[in-house]
């Protein structure tokens, strides 16, 4: 594993004049100074305890990466929406395995339960599989950081993409 990258203003090594310039020419293209993102969850989200706690969450690890923007707060509300329901559907799903599992339930009883756990993991895998679309979209995903990194570069260099020079100006 890499070791993690120090910033100059925390380094105690001692540089030359070049090496210390270098670096921090370096540190400001990978790290551009932006604004602070204050993102607000919506009251759904803050009625939610488990999606909000998600939210907090993601928030706090996103500090200092510049992904998320102020349009992005409804995504990321929704999407922490969906991890508090795959959670209740997931505590579902358990309580019902451990019903199945108890020597004194009846076969028949049993066999409605198993039913029902068949449909909770289809809901619950149409549920992973949705959580982790909207976690590309976010760039929560390495896929979804390499997909905006590439299109923020093409944006930069100002470059035309394939399909974006289809209807002209």
């Amino acid at each position: 594993m890499p070791a993690n990258v120090k910033l100059l203003e925390k380094q105690t090594k001692h540089l030359t004049k070049s090496e210390r310039l270098a670096r921090e020419q370096a540190e400001n293209e990978v790290m551009p100074v932006r604004p602070k993102l204050e993102l607000q969850p919506p009251n759904y989200v803050k009625t939610d305890a488990k999606a909000k706690r998600y939210w907090l969450e993601i928030v706090k690890r996103m500090d200092g990466v510049s992904i998320l923007d102020a349009l992005d707060g409804e995504i990321l509300a929704v999407y922490c929406t969906m991890l508090s329901r795959r959670d209740a559907t997931h505590q579902l799903f358990t309580r019902l395995l451990k019903e199945s599992k108890a020597k004194d339930t009846d076969p028949e009883v049993q066999a409605a339960i198993l039913g029902k756990l068949d449909s909770l993991m289809t809901k619950l895998q149409g549920q992973e599989r949705s959580i982790l679309q909207f976690a590309d979209k976010l760039g929560l995903t390495p896929s979804g950081r390499v997909h905006l990194a590439r299109k923020r570069a093409v944006q930069a260099t100002g470059d035309v993409g394939d399909d974006e020079d289809l209807f002209g100006d």
